[in-house]
């Protein structure tokens, strides 16, 4: 098969892919239950966007120290509801503007790449995120996707322009979850210079830059009073709160952590889901560790970069928290799925055993065990065929038929699912009346 006709199947193979993904999101928005943590994000996000009050309809003040999804997970939120008043549309707009956002954001990291190719950059966007076990929140509207995606792709950005990677880092946090406070201020410790601490001091400011625009926004909006009230609980409650994993590391010792894994509802996950999110990311940092220098070279990001990106949080995951809810550990987990995906489709020269483990390890998100076991066949194959049969296929191109199945599976379990009504009224009428929340929430416990 020559590299033309190899670029043709390649094409039809993404636009089969992102059709399939488009009814799995459509199918998905679907069955999701209405959530109050949705009409939160929506209304105080679009209360945002056209009076500058961060204020949602029920349960909370404006800029109110509860509210734990910034502004940046609800931006196509925002626009669907304005332009349809429908919660479907809401739910898909919101999917479409993230997976948006990471595509754009491959683009400006790797289009001088020699391997960059539009397609992959197109359906590896998407179809990264359906992998993320917890993918659909991005249509509830809330900010864990959204934060850990800005943050990843910050660490590649870095080597090219480090006072937008620090502004994106810190956007991750101040717009989207303040969890990832964590890996990011171990970022910029990690990098700070005290030989050139004039330089570092500077280029730290671009990171608090966001924190203070929406602080300083805070403070014109409620106030000295309610701003210092808002800080005094917001201070307070992140000590205190059991599930902030501050206690647990003020009375740290070796029964926390057996104790916080006892209350957690890991007891409950599949096998699956803890291997996902205990085992992959620890096998991602040893293909890492084994071929740093080749990929410090290639991308600029440095080992100990993604170390610190996963495991701050996958330590305060594992070892702090009480309840460990499985959408937390999005926060580990999506770097182990796009940076092995950016590894396996820009790094120009990974070893072969090294992309076999990288895909191994991808595998584990797949949606079916069948799937899996078939993918992992699949790929072994490939890799012990002989230069003759890899003129046929590539290795990109065995990846994306597999996925593609994975899609077609998702495709057919999420039709089996119960489908719940999304319109109402009050809602079309006027989004933030009590008549919408009480039936909004009324429906979410049918």
């Amino acid at each position: 098969m020559t590299e033309t006709n190899t670029s043709r199947v390649v094409s039809l193979f993404t636009i089969l892919g992102l059709l399939i993904s488009f009814q799995v999101v459509l199918n998905t928005s679907y069955t999701l239950k209405p959530w109050e943590d949705e009409l939160i994000s929506l209304t105080s996000s679009t209360n945002f966007f056209k009076n500058l009050d961060f204020l949602p309809s029920n349960s909370y003040e404006n800029y109110s120290y509860g509210l734990t999804s910034g502004i940046l997970s609800a931006v196509g939120g925002v626009i669907g509801w304005n332009l349809t008043q429908s919660f479907i549309v809401t739910r898909i707009v919101n999917f479409v503007y993230i997976c948006l956002l990471q595509f754009l954001m491959a683009i400006y990291i790797f289009k001088d790449n020699k391997k960059f190719n539009i397609n992959y950059a197109l359906f590896f966007s998407v179809v990264s995120i359906l992998l993320v076990p917890w993918w659909f929140s991005t249509m509830y509207l809330i900010a864990e996707v959204v934060s850990t995606l800005i943050f990843v792709n910050a660490l590649f950005i870095f080597d090219k322009n480090k006072k937008l990677s620090l502004f994106f880092m810190g956007s991750s946090v101040i717009f989207g979850k303040f969890l990832m406070i964590i890996p990011s201020i171990l970022f910029l410790i990690s990098k700070f210079k005290l030989s050139s601490f004039k330089k570092s001091f500077f280029n730290s400011l671009f990171y608090l830059m966001p924190f203070l625009s929406w602080y300083f926004l805070m403070y014109l909006k409620i106030g000295t009073e309610e701003f210092s009230s808002y800080l005094n609980n917001f201070f307070g409650t992140l000590i205190n709160r059991e599930d902030s994993g501050v206690q647990s590391a003020l009375n740290f010792s070796i029964n926390t952590i057996y104790e916080n894994l006892q209350k957690s509802e890991v007891s409950q996950w599949t096998t699956a889901s803890v291997i996902r999110a205990a085992l992959t990311p620890l096998v991602f940092l040893f293909v890492y560790f084994k071929n740093r220098l080749l990929f410090y070279r290639e991308f600029g990001v440095s080992f100990t970069s993604v170390l610190l990106g996963i495991m701050g949080t996958y330590t305060w995951f594992w070892v702090l928290t009480p309840f460990k809810y499985i959408r937390q550990s999005t926060h580990f987990v999506l770097i182990v799925i796009f940076i092995s995906l950016y590894l396996f489709l820009f790094s120009n020269r990974l070893s072969k055993s090294y992309k076999y483990l990288l895909l191994v390890n991808i595998s584990f998100f797949l949606s079916d065990l069948s799937i899996v076991i078939a993918f992992n066949i699949g790929i072994l194959l490939y890799f012990i065929f002989n230069k003759k049969q890899k003129l046929i296929f590539n290795s990109e191109l065995v990846l994306i038929i597999f996925l593609i199945i994975n899609l077609i599976n998702m495709n057919l379990e999420t039709a089996e699912k119960d489908k719940f009504n999304l319109e109402f009224y009050s809602c079309e009428v006027d989004l933030f009346s009590e008549e919408c929340t009480k039936d909004y929430l009324l429906d979410s416990y049918k």
